[in-house]
């Protein structure tokens, strides 16, 4: 499954993670992929007395945090938002619920309305960029709040098209 992983400043990393085994212990095997570097990686994750903990020799282990949100991490440093399978477009420096262009473009088409209830993943509008075009899909699930484009609308970088309120 692929994961892109997007720090609040719009840096992104993306990676595949797939689940290879379980041996009797119950530690799961993990491989992991990156995009960018090409470089496969072996993780194995154990649960134990509530706690979770992680190896990449499956000898010395260290505990992970507990997350308290499905949908993100913490760094140290900044905080993180994670996404599974899809990457949702349109976000640039924005929260999740406000879509912006990335790039400059032309409004094909508009599949939603103000109220509208959406899910996170959805395709919201169809956006002509360097003549292709691009699925904006909502980051999160909600309801649209605003709508600020309309068909054959032509867009410079950075305009906010679309509001989300989780």
């Amino acid at each position: 499954m692929r994961y892109y992983i997007i720090n609040s400043e719009g840096r992104e990393v993306s990676f595949d993670l797939s689940y290879v085994s379980e041996d009797s212990l119950n530690t799961k095997k993990f491989k992991l992929r990156s995009k960018e570097d090409s470089v496969d990686l072996t993780y194995y994750v154990r649960s134990l007395a509530g706690k979770s903990y992680i190896s990449e020799d499956s000898r010395s282990w260290t505990k992970l945090p507990s997350l308290k949100s499905k949908d993100g991490l913490v760094n140290i440093n900044e905080n993180l938002n994670i996404y599974r399978g899809f990457k949702p477009s349109g976000l640039s420096n924005a929260k999740a619920g406000n879509l912006v262009t990335d790039m400059p473009g032309k409004i094909v088409k508009v599949m939603t309305t103000e109220g509208a209830v959406v899910n996170e993943g959805s395709t919201l509008l169809i956006l002509e960029a360097m003549k292709m075009e691009n699925e904006i899909k909502a980051g999160i699930s909600g309801v649209v709040k605003a709508v600020h484009v309309t068909e054959g609308q032509v867009l410079e970088s950075g305009f906010l098209m679309i509001e989300i309120e989780e």
